[in-house]
């Protein structure tokens, strides 16, 4: 099953993102609209100092899907958090949908940072695929 019930309105993937700590690193993800509503996201993150994101406002229509970009600069070994708010919105602008938090529901990307982590292949956010890993796994 591609959607879990938590999941049915903002789908992201992969929630888990790993970085090595001496030269840091980028991790892309896929959020997806399984509602029938226009979603604004918003991102934030528990260290702005070590990392990046793009993008930080995106507007989802329903059944598109947007990529995260995250960057990590080098830094210490540490568990940091990427917070996605979202909302259904009417708003022609992803910024103007947050002037009220009304209605945000959120979900978490977990980010771990290792001294002893080599990176080999990075995750895929191929659409194609990841339905294609749903399907294998059901």
């Amino acid at each position: 099953m591609l959607y879990d019930f938590d999941d049915h309105n903002l789908f992201i993937t992969p929630k888990i993102a790993y970085f090595p700590t001496a030269t840091g690193g980028a991790s892309r993800h896929m959020m997806v609209n399984g509602s029938s509503h226009r979603i604004a996201v918003k991102i934030k993150c528990s260290d702005n100092e070590l990392f990046r994101v793009s993008p930080v406002y995106t507007l989802l229509e329903p059944g598109n899907a947007q990529r995260l970009q995250i960057v990590r600069d080098p830094g210490p070994a540490k568990v940091d958090k990427i917070v996605l708010i979202y909302k259904t919105t009417c708003s022609s602008s992803a910024r103007d949908a947050f002037d009220c938090d009304l209605g945000a529901e959120r979900k978490v990307i977990a980010l771990i940072a290792k001294e002893d982590l080599t990176m080999s292949i990075a995750p895929t956010t191929n659409l194609k695929s990841i339905l294609r890993q749903s399907v294998q796994k059901s």
